[in-house]
């Protein structure tokens, strides 16, 4: 990996990714449409609730953002009062909070790949029949949780935040950055972080498609029923188009990255549409990603001491507040 990630003409990364389920965080995706002239102002309000993961500005859905966040999940309500203060305060006009289970990472496996021509080949057709033969069984990370139990202590989450951030460092260096012998490090990685499970699996990303034109996307699929649910989920375990996805908690919904070609985009979109006129999916939507103006981070793992985490809600509203509030001020004076 690190021999391949120092091509200068290859763009790859290697994730670990995290169950955080297990360390008492809640999943969700946001698409929350900008009242007009508000886009910017919109993108730095998310980012003061700082339990953000990924922040990207976005449209298909009006023009605004879609964020990932990781909430403690006892403070899931708190948190919807802050999502829900942006509209309140005039700067969203929508908003729609999907909390979902865990993510399932993407898997690039050589599924619609040609060996001979060394290019992907999009079976939109073969899927649509691939979707009504699967099985129904589907991996722990996409079942709805029956607790959000903390199973880690501190060093457990500060390893896991650096695993997460890039799964090629070693042992030896993340326990050289915590201050902690190699021993130490690799017993909690061994008997903690492996055995409880803490670890979903790795996403790897690279540049699939060179230089031409692609889109990624989130989108919140609905279905009729679980077995439709299922069925389509599973089809995409092993599709490398698929970045992250989740199932949205209470509901036979799936909420689900994509990363595709332009054409290729467009193709999946007609999909979706004949799965909706064959009753294999109820209905989508999707917010579309603008990769110029994003951020990233892992899980907020300096927020969690004493094993439980600290969530400053009324900081989080009263910096909110003043933000809009001198947003509003110097847009009167000019």
């Amino acid at each position: 990996m690190r021999r391949m990630k120092s091509k200068p003409q290859i763009f790859l990364r290697m994730y670990a990714s995290i169950y955080h389920t297990k360390i008492g965080l809640k999943k969700n995706v946001i698409f929350i449409e900008a009242n007009p002239g508000m886009e910017q102002l919109l993108f730095d309000c998310l980012k003061i609730n700082e339990f953000w993961m990924y922040i990207c500005r976005s449209f298909g859905t009006g023009e605004g953002c879609t964020a990932v966040y990781a909430v403690p999940a006892d403070h899931c309500d708190e948190f919807e009062e802050f999502i829900y203060l942006i509209k309140e305060l005039g700067v969203a006009s929508n908003v729609q909070i999907y909390w979902s289970t865990c993510f399932q990472g993407g898997r690039i496996t050589s599924t619609w790949f040609n060996n001979r021509t060394e290019k992907w080949v999009f079976s939109w057709k073969d899927w649509i029949k691939e979707v009504q033969t699967q099985k129904t069984d589907l991996p722990y990370t996409l079942m709805e949780p029956e607790s959000y139990s903390i199973c880690a202590d501190e060093i457990d989450v500060q390893m896991l935040m650096w695993l997460e951030s890039d799964a090629t460092k070693s042992i030896t260096e993340i326990a050289e950055i915590l201050g902690i012998n190699r021993q130490r490090a690799y017993y909690h990685y061994k008997e903690h972080i492996l055995k409880r499970k803490l670890i979903e699996g790795y996403e790897i990303f690279v540049m699939r498609y060179g230089d031409n034109p692609s889109v990624m996307a989130y989108f919140a699929i609905f279905f009729p029923n679980y077995e439709t649910f299922a069925k389509f989920t599973r089809s995409l375990l092993d599709k490398f188009f698929v970045l992250t996805m989740g199932k949205i908690l209470g509901e036979n919904a799936l909420v689900v990255e994509v990363f595709l070609p332009l054409d290729e985009f467009r193709n999946f979109i007609d999909t979706l549409s004949s799965m909706v006129r064959m009753r294999l999916v109820k209905s989508y939507k999707y917010a579309i990603q603008d990769l110029r103006v994003r951020c990233r981070q892992t899980f907020s793992g300096e927020f969690f001491r004493n094993n439980s985490w600290i969530y400053d809600h009324e900081s989080y509203i009263k910096t909110l507040r003043q933000k809009v509030s001198e947003y509003f001020e110097n847009n009167m004076k000019k």
